[in-house]
């Protein structure tokens, strides 16, 4: 487990579903590629195919928790960890939004990260217009790597250095 002042950032395990699964709102994921699961018994799926890769090394899923009353806050994880470029994805539930929750565990798992994957520099697409997840990119040293339309909104991509030395 990994742990910020106000976070406890855990592995995704099935029994986080039930938490999680109410927060996955349409106005959440207008920004995202992916839509809400239709029913619990399909966001389960999502989570046991999350764990499986999680078990094949390729991918790992975060639960961010309120350290003092365990609420559930969002998600972050890292995409084909095994590669050079792994891509960093978070969401964080729409009523903790504007609370520093999101900065505050990217650069927790982004510290992680660097310690743990052989990158040459991490991935973060955004939407244009997500411009709190566009500040956060770039707090990292993000810089704009290419920009494309996706079905749902333009996107942009941040290659993020994967050395806090790089940083200077």
């Amino acid at each position: 487990m990994l742990a910020t002042h106000r976070l406890n950032i855990e592995i995704f395990k099935l029994q986080d579903c039930p938490d999680i699964y109410p927060c996955i709102t349409l106005s959440l994921t207008r920004f995202m590629s992916w839509e809400p699961a239709k029913s619990f018994a399909e966001f389960e799926s999502i989570g046991r195919s999350w764990i499986h890769a999680q078990t094949q090394g390729t991918n790992q899923h975060f639960v961010l928790r309120d350290k003092s009353s365990q609420k559930f806050i969002g998600l972050i994880g890292i995409h084909r960890i095994h590669t050079q470029m792994p891509e960093f994805g978070l969401w964080i539930r729409e009523d903790e939004h504007a609370k520093g929750y999101a900065k505050e565990a990217l650069k927790s798992i982004y510290d992680w990260a660097v310690l743990n994957c052989e990158a040459d520099y991490f991935v973060y697409p955004v939407a244009e217009q997500n411009f709190a997840s566009r500040k956060l990119a770039e707090g990292l040293g993000g810089s704009i790597s290419h920009v494309k339309q996706q079905l749902k909104y333009i996107q942009i991509t941040y290659h993020i250095p994967a050395h806090t030395d790089d940083l200077n």
